[in-house]
């Protein structure tokens, strides 16, 4: 880990530097996060150099907790030294460091821009022992992505759980029911539900496998594309599922919409677009699938005359399982991934997907992707 690999190279290096300092005569600092004296030849040295590009702070205290180095992260990190929340926690952790102790803790900044800092306090022992403690050590790191990604995988795994847990449980009370029922008819229903909640379970592992490969593994082989063809075969492939419902798919086909990306990805983002328009559009309704390319490459537009999006749920859409309309996305078999899938498969091959909508009138997302895109 960084942060232990610097305390090594910090402890090895500075505790040499501080125990020099410390030997009889040397004069001290006082407790506080102005340097009062860093050691001799670290600031411009091979090693204070090094301590300034590492992308951790780092702020050095002599035996009294008088600060006498930092370098310029810890400068960047820290709000103010002299009245700022970490200023003031960093030059408590140095003098309770230099008495002995240890500690390890997170702290916010203030202000709109907030950042999560782990703030670890050490000792710092002299290079031979013989002095003991000559000084103390404070390292900082922002963890603000860190802890964001901890937090979206928490929520992930409980989404996981809670879309998973229902169809089983549902799986399991029918198969329970159905055992003991002995007429036709309910076995039959029975039957065509048990179905149905297996199909549940299977999109929302095929989606979560999707999801997957797309963010965590190796790109599909990246070829040629003919993207007209590509939409033609989404389209054919999801005409079925809209006629049940009286709903037409238009598709407007530019020329020369061909792109170097991955046919499997480019599928899945088409085939997951066009389903969600067909799913939240209102019996009778109509979805045009446009597709067409320009200088900057090819757009590739989905647009029904749905229910609509409500504004203060537009920027939350790609967020895995969030949905707009529960009660329609179990009646139409949805999983909550199809946008998650489509944004990160435009990501992945550099370009952008926007979503607009007005309730109750429809909505239509704009994906647009580079000319010569080759998967990230």
């Amino acid at each position: 880990m960084l942060l232990t690999a610097v305390l090594v190279i910090v402890a090895l290096g500075l505790g040499f530097l501080l125990g020099r300092r410390g030997a009889p005569g040397a004069p001290a600092g006082d407790a506080g996060a102005e340097p009062t004296g860093a050691p001799a030849g670290l600031v411009d040295s091979h090693e204070g150099r090094v301590l300034d590009v590492i992308p951790l702070g780092i702020v050095v205290a002599d035996e009294n907790g008088g600060t006498v180095y930092r370098n310029t992260t810890a400068d960047a990190l820290v709000d103010s030294w002299v009245d700022g929340v970490v200023g003031r926690l960093v030059v408590e952790r140095l003098v309770a460091a230099a008495a002995g102790g240890s500690s390890s803790e997170q702290v916010r900044t203030p202000g709109s821009s907030s950042h999560i800092l782990q703030v670890v306090a050490r000792p710092l022992q002299s290079d031979d022992g013989s002095v003991g403690v000559v000084g103390a050590v404070v390292i900082l790191e922002d963890i603000t992505e860190r802890s964001r990604q901890e937090s979206v995988r928490r929520d992930f795994v409980a989404n996981v759980s809670h879309e998973l847990k229902t169809p089983i449980g549902a799986l399991s009370l029918l198969a329970e029911t159905l055992a003991a029922e002995t007429d036709p008819d309910v076995v039959g229903r029975l039957s065509a539900r048990i179905e149905t909640e297996s199909q549940r379970v299977g999109s929302i592992i095929e989606d979560l496998l999707d999801l997957s490969r797309i963010e965590g593994e190796s790109p599909d082989r990246v070829e040629l594309l003919d993207l007209a063809g590509l939409a033609a075969q989404v389209v054919e492939r999801v005409l079925p599922i809209a006629e049940q419902r009286g709903i037409g798919i238009r598709l407007e086909v530019g020329s020369g919409a061909h792109l170097e990306a991955s046919r499997n990805q480019m599928v899945s983002m088409m085939r997951n677009l066009v389903e969600n328009a067909v799913k939240y559009s209102d019996d009778g309704g109509k979805v045009t699938v446009g597709l067409g390319s320009d200088d900057d490459g090819v757009r590739f537009e989905v647009a029904d005359e749905g229910i609509g999006v409500p504004e203060r749920d537009i920027e939350r859409v790609f967020e895995r399982f969030y949905r707009v309309d529960r009660a329609r996305t179990r009646e139409t078999g949805g999983t909550g991934l199809g946008l998650s899938i489509v944004r990160n498969v435009v990501h992945a091959h550099g370009g952008r997907v926007d979503l607009s909508s007005t309730e109750g009138s429809g909505t239509t997302v704009l994906v647009r992707l580079p000319a010569g895109a080759a998967v990230a």
